[in-house]
């Protein structure tokens, strides 16, 4: 009876090995025009603030002034330092001036906004906006994934995967996928970096929340079943030992 049971275990855990590894982002149906999505959703833009945005004001020489100044003892960090959040009507309460909105404006744009409205107060004022919460998420066969900040920064798709420390040898260098949410809906577009001539067109620059996924290659799914498959043998192994002991 013992013997029953533990070879219906061993059953169970066969079949186990022999699937493969779910992957993620694996649609079932063929891939739009990936040229066409290059040009109307991944062309260069700069990124604009957002409600919800944490932001810091840094306006030179006036500190009583600034939030979160990259030249004052207050950092600009997420963790560590001043901020301020966009509001959900897309605006903040700053110093003197009151409310003003922010949303919908790249950085630059709301530095040339904010230095005329601190010029009724200020001669010259130099402003500096920044954001701090803009990041980028890199999952799957690189060797350091995870999350990402932009940090003002113009930041491309090779650059961030530099930052992850590159491909794992697992890594479909001819399937890396970056999905951007696109009024409420996930832009995905294919990038293969085997080849050289059109790297430098879908070298894209990110933008805030995108997300860049490498997919496996075939070699990771045939090491995990051998892997399993050894595992599972090293289990009935036991199994058939604790078997003829009770069997004895």
């Amino acid at each position: 009876m013992i013997f029953n049971y533990l070879a219906s275990f061993a059953v169970v855990l066969v079949l186990a090995s022999c699937s493969g590894p779910q992957q993620l982002f694996e649609n079932s149906f063929p891939a739009a025009d990936n040229q066409k999505i290059l040009q109307q959703y991944f062309r260069p833009k700069e990124p604009v603030i957002q409600p919800g945005d944490k932001i810091t004001l840094s306006i030179w020489g006036h500190e009583e002034l600034s939030i979160g100044s990259v030249n004052s003892v207050f950092a600009s960090n997420e963790a560590t330092g001043k901020w301020i959040v966009v509001d959900n009507d897309g605006e903040v309460n700053l110093p003197q001036i009151g409310r003003v909105t922010v949303a919908g404006f790249d950085v630059k744009e709301i530095n040339y906004v904010l230095e005329e409205k601190y010029s009724a107060l200020l001669k010259d004022p130099i402003i500096n906006v920044k954001v701090l919460n803009h990041y980028v998420t890199v999952l799957g066969e690189v060797n350091q994934p995870g999350k990402y900040k932009l940090d003002n920064e113009q930041v491309s798709l090779i650059q961030i995967l530099g930052e992850a420390q590159g491909l794992s040898p697992y890594a479909r260098g001819e399937q890396v996928k970056v999905v951007r949410p696109v009024n409420g809906k996930s832009i995905e577009l294919i990038v293969d970096l085997t080849d050289l001539v059109s790297i430098p067109e879908y070298n894209i620059i990110l933008q805030p929340d995108d997300l860049v996924y490498i997919a496996p290659n075939r070699k990771k799914g045939s090491d995990e079943k051998l892997r399993r498959a050894t595992t599972v043998t090293g289990i009935i192994t036991g199994i058939a030992v604790v078997a003829s002991i009770f069997l004895k």
